[in-house]
């Protein structure tokens, strides 16, 4: 008997513990210059490609833009009297900075990343009525995102969110409760025969 509990026992709990490590991306394809003072901005959704707040736990998001300049430029960063060339941009996301300036913004990827831990406060509230909560990444699986470039000399490729989540692997309840019986049924045999 003490065999038999051993097995359900190994069965049930460590079928539970399992995890598995993956990479969930929402990409938004822009392909478009940039105009002057024009905030552009997106609501990434990690749901739609997967993401369940009951089994995913958030380890890792990475934030990345794609940039390339219309005109490659030289900035003289000595003369402030001139920033016309410069590619300024502010962005703005409540999960990482806050607001982070970019003075200057050459081709290629600009990067936000940071380690997560479960956050179940809210990143954004709503006071109409009441206290809402309108952005949480773990519960919801949403982020939104923006900024506003003060250049017309940047293109935007893509915007991309990476998320890195660890998903625990639940076992079937069918599959859980057909072995217990089996087990059940090996026991209450096992037990009839040493009885005789």
């Amino acid at each position: 008997m003490q065999f038999l509990k051993l097995i359900l026992f190994t069965v049930i709990f460590g079928g539970a513990s399992s995890a598995n490590a993956l990479l969930l991306s929402d990409v938004h394809e822009v392909n478009a210059p940039l105009v002057s003072g024009e905030p552009v901005g997106f609501i990434f959704n990690i749901t739609e490609h997967g993401y369940n707040h009951l089994t995913d736990t958030i380890t890792g998001i990475k934030l990345s833009f794609d940039f390339r300049e219309i005109v490659e430029t030289e900035e003289d960063f000595e003369n402030w009297e001139d920033m016309s060339t410069w590619e300024f941009i502010i962005f703005y996301s409540r999960i990482f900075d806050g607001r982070s300036i970019y003075a200057d913004i050459d081709t290629g990827i600009t990067t936000f990343a940071s380690v997560w831990n479960r956050f179940n406060e809210c990143q954004l509230y709503d006071y109409d009525d009441q206290e809402i909560c309108r952005e949480n990444l773990d519960l919801y699986g949403e982020m939104a995102s923006w900024f506003v470039p003060y250049t017309d000399n940047l293109w935007l490729g893509e915007a991309r969110l990476d998320v890195e989540i660890t998903r625990a692997s639940l076992p079937e309840p069918a599959s859980i409760l057909l072995l217990g019986l089996g087990l059940i049924g090996l026991g209450i045999r096992h037990s009839r025969r040493k009885n005789r």
